[in-house]
C-alpha cells in the first residue's frame, strides 16, 4: 500500500483559487471605478453650482452676465469674480490633450457642450450673441457632461 504525503494543493484546487481571486479582483476594480466616476460627477455638479452662484452675484452688481471671453480671461475673473477659483472652471477629467477646451495649455470654458469641458452659453435677452460691449449678456446656460452621458444643466435665474 502506497501512502502519499499530502502537504500541497492539487492542480484543481489551485485553479479554483485563481478563478475566485480573479472574480474578486474584477469586482473590486469595477466598484472602485464606479466610485471614482460618481466622485467626478459630484465635483462637476458642485463646480457648476459654484459658477452659477458667482455669475448671479456678478449679475446683481452689474445687471449683466460676463461674456464667454471675459469668463475665460483669468485677469478679468480674478478682478471681477475674486471668489471663483480657476479649478471651478475645469472639469475633473480635463487635460492638456483635450484641445477643444485648452488654450495655451490652460483649460477654458467653451460655448458648445463637450465631454471633459464645461460649457457657458451666454446670450442677450433675445437669445442673440452678446459681448458686453455692443450688447449686454442677459442670460446663460451652464452645462457639464456627466460620465454616463447625462448632462447637468443650470441656467440664469433672472
Amino acid at each position: 500500500m502506497n501512502t502519499h504525503d499530502s502537504r500541497g494543493f492539487t492542480l484543481i484546487e489551485l485553479l479554483i483559487i485563481v478563478v475566485i481571486v480573479g472574480i474578486l479582483g474584477t469586482l473590486v476594480a469595477m466598484t472602485y471605478s464606479g466610485i471614482q466616476s460618481k466622485n467626478r460627477n459630484s465635483q462637476r455638479q458642485a463646480d457648476i453650482k459654484i459658477l452659477q452662484s458667482t455669475l448671479e452675484t456678478y449679475y446683481a452688481q452689474y445687471s449683466k452676465y460676463p461674456s464667454l471671453a471675459q469668463l475665460n480671461d483669468a485677469a478679468w475673473v480674478s478682478k471681477n469674480m475674486p471668489d471663483l477659483k480657476p479649478q471651478n472652471l475645469q472639469d475633473p477629467q480635463w487635460s492638456k490633450n483635450v484641445k477643444a477646451c485648452t488654450v495655451d495649455g490652460n483649460s477654458t470654458v467653451i460655448g458648445a457642450t463637450m465631454a471633459k469641458c464645461y460649457t457657458y452659453q451666454v446670450t442677450t435677452a433675445e437669445s442673440s450673441a452678446c459681448d458686453n460691449v455692443k450688447t449686454d449678456c442677459a442670460q446663460y446656460t451652464l452645462t457639464a457632461m456627466l460620465e454616463g452621458g447625462e448632462k447637468f444643466v443650470k441656467g440664469s435665474l433672472n
